[in-house]
């Protein structure tokens, strides 16, 4: 059960460099969930290609040795995660971001601003503010670009603790 829920928070905070071949992105996602009053502190990682885009895709997450860990899938109609076992599928990609956010003890992941925010830029049409550091926030998470290859997506839980995610991109070649 642990595979498919650091598959999903992949998913929802991390993503990878633009490919004009693929339209993809590749590299090496992190989470960590801060410990609360009611929960330990959880960390993870794992390496991810993500391809498509909000509308329809797929990630596949593996560990650094190249075993298969999760798989999603989506088109506008459905989302598929693979655990490794079993196929789950979910009504949409939000809904898919909410289950891995709860699953990981955090927030809903916002899945459908990935692409958007890997490339450096907010989802057109949703409210945001630029960040005195750099990067922005939106529908609370600050995203901040750190180099040419590093992402750092976090957000604040109800608890006070935080949640992040650090994606480090492979560039293409």
């Amino acid at each position: 059960m642990k595979a498919w829920l650091l598959g999903l928070a992949v998913l929802a905070g991390c993503a990878t460099l633009p490919s004009p071949v693929t339209g993809g992105w590749s590299g090496k996602l992190g989470y960590r969930v801060d410990a609360s009053s009611t929960q330990r502190a959880q960390a993870g990682s794992a390496l991810f290609e993500l391809q498509g885009d909000a509308r329809s895709g797929r990630m596949l997450l593996t560990s650094p040795l190249g075993t298969a860990l999760a798989e999603a899938q989506w088109t506008e109609h459905i989302a598929r995660l693979h655990d490794g076992q079993t196929w789950r599928d979910f009504p949409s990609l939000a809904a898919l971001g909410e289950a891995l956010g709860v699953a990981l003890q955090g927030p809903p992941l916002p899945l459908h601003a990935l692409f958007d925010w890997l490339q450096g830029r907010p989802t057109p049409g949703e409210a945001h503010e630029p960040l005195p550091e750099g990067g922005f926030m939106q529908a609370g998470w600050r995203v901040l670009r750190q180099g040419d290859t590093q992402w750092r997506i976090e957000r604040s839980r109800a608890d006070g603790g935080r949640f992040l995610l650090t994606l480090v991109l492979t560039p293409s070649p």
